[in-house]
């Protein structure tokens, strides 16, 4: 009789189990949820009338449209899209109309050699001379004047840039500065400007 009870006790104990294990794995009752964090960087739009997009597409829903120099939360990128938060909003913004705030560069311009240039605009989707992805801080040179590669100092915007492409008309004492669009490259048009060539 005692063992019959102790099996039939055991059987019961087992046939409940199972419901025990899955009572407590549920979400509802677990004390410790994961939280996903992810670190932002801070930037800012670098084109006017920019969308702010509910998903990395043009088919993505625009939320609103952000101005140029709006600050941003850089969280990550999607293929050709950034992940952004702008003022408690998560979106997503066309990679190239974004920029990161950058440390300034301390610059010495000893041992530099100063340029008057011809310095001209130009945008788009393309791939440098060099194989890189063109950006703010990339410049088009004649390599035979400046080579690839050589950081250049550029006062009227008060930072370094990088000789990373060329163009057929980029000859001589002559660069090409990449910007966001076609806006900024029309409204930057044809400048003669100083240069300091970098050691």
């Amino acid at each position: 009789m005692k063992r019959k009870f102790l099996m039939v006790t055991t059987a019961i104990a087992l046939l409940f189990m199972p419901n025990v294990k899955a009572f407590a794995d549920s979400p509802s009752n677990t004390e410790n949820t994961s939280i996903n964090i992810q670190s932002t960087k801070n930037g800012y739009i670098n084109a006017t009338n920019v969308n702010f997009r509910t998903g990395p597409s043009t088919e993505s829903k625009v939320n609103y449209t952000l101005d140029k120099s709006e600050s941003i939360d850089i969280i990550g990128t999607e293929g050709k899209w950034t992940k952004v938060s702008h003022k408690d909003s998560v979106g997503y913004v066309y990679s190239k109309y974004v920029s990161y705030n950058e440390e300034k560069e301390t610059v010495s311009l000893d041992n530099s050699k100063k340029l008057n240039v011809k310095a001209t605009a130009y945008a788009g989707d393309t791939i440098t001379s060099t194989g890189t992805v063109p950006k703010w801080g990339t410049i088009a040179v004649d390599p035979t004047v400046i080579p690839y590669g050589t950081k250049v100092y550029i006062p009227k915007f008060d930072k370094v840039f990088v000789a990373e492409d060329t163009g057929s008309a980029i000859k001589g004492n002559r660069i090409d500065i990449f910007m966001a669009t076609e806006k900024d490259c029309n409204e930057w048009g044809v400048k003669n400007i100083d240069i300091h060539v970098l050691p």
